[in-house]
């Protein structure tokens, strides 16, 4: 039990230290913001409002500076504790059909997501919650649309998986049944999201994400499913602008997107059938 609680609250300091960090950048780039806009402030009065409206249209921005520097910090700790990085946090090769899976996942899980999410949304549930998430995810939307292909579809899927897929992962599985690691360090993705609707979906993806980390023993099929889910995420309004908004479309990508998941981690586990069950490791 002193393992297993040393290897809980382990994750969890990482976790705090992964949160720290990016409110870190965000609190020096609203400074930075501010000072550089401290003489437009003296001349017409503080205006709190512009200079958040100014934050806000750089958050791209600011993810990407928070995204790099949480990774490094890391590196740090892991050198100063004499870790070997890519062998501990499973940052090794795969097979050529486990990226190929990953990208089909990561595909399947953008249609399931939107197809339940917009029924749900189109059924009136949950309108508080997903007002919230709006106004969170609106401003990913500002600004260039390479910036945010970039940050939100490369750069911060890899630091996620980097952080939770790996350091995480490994920390809590050190003591801890493989079972219980997927569903904890997934039931962490998903609190970090701050909202209950991204929260519910981003915890079921961190259980596939678990899964398949666990299963090929590298992060890059998670990493290339991420990245896959996210760019998609971002390039569909462009794509998809003439395609009508119907409850049978939407029917149909869900449908889709859970036939596409199901067969993924079919051939996952296929081609992985060297590793142990995961109901083996329950123990």
């Amino acid at each position: 039990m002193q393992g297993k609680l040393k290897s809980f609250f382990g994750a969890v300091g990482y976790l705090f230290i992964t949160i720290l960090i990016q409110l870190t950048v965000s609190i020096v780039a609203g400074i930075i913001i501010a000072l550089k806009n401290i003489n437009e402030i003296t001349a017409n009065g503080a205006n709190i409002d512009e200079i958040i409206n100014k934050a806000e249209g750089l958050i791209n921005n600011i993810i990407l500076g928070s995204s790099i520097v949480t990774v490094l910090v890391f590196l740090l700790i892991y050198k100063v504790r004499k870790k070997k990085v890519r062998e501990e946090l499973k940052i090794v090769k795969t097979t050529i059909s486990n990226i190929t899976i990953g990208i089909g996942l990561g595909l399947s899980a953008w249609l399931f997501n939107v197809g339940a999410l917009s029924l749900v949304q189109e059924a009136g549930l949950f309108k508080e919650h997903f007002s919230i998430m709006e106004n969170m995810v609106a401003p990913l939307s500002e600004g260039s649309v390479l910036v945010s292909l970039l940050t939100v579809g490369i750069v911060a899927p890899f630091t996620e998986e980097f952080i939770f897929r790996g350091v995480i992962f490994k920390t809590l599985n050190k003591n801890i049944s493989i079972i219980w690691t997927i569903i904890i360090q997934a039931v962490f993705f998903g609190l970090v999201h701050g909202n209950l609707i991204q929260g519910t979906y981003a915890t079921l993806l961190g259980l596939v994400f678990g899964y398949i980390t666990y299963k090929t023993r590298s992060l890059w099929p998670a990493v290339v499913m991420h990245m896959t889910n996210n760019t998609i995420a971002i390039i569909s309004p462009f794509v998809l602008k003439n395609v009508p908004a119907t409850t049978s479309i939407f029917i149909g990508f869900m449908i889709v997107g859970v036939l596409g998941l199901i067969i993924a981690l079919y051939f996952i586990n296929k081609k992985n059938r060297s590793y142990e069950s995961i109901f083996v490791s329950i123990n």
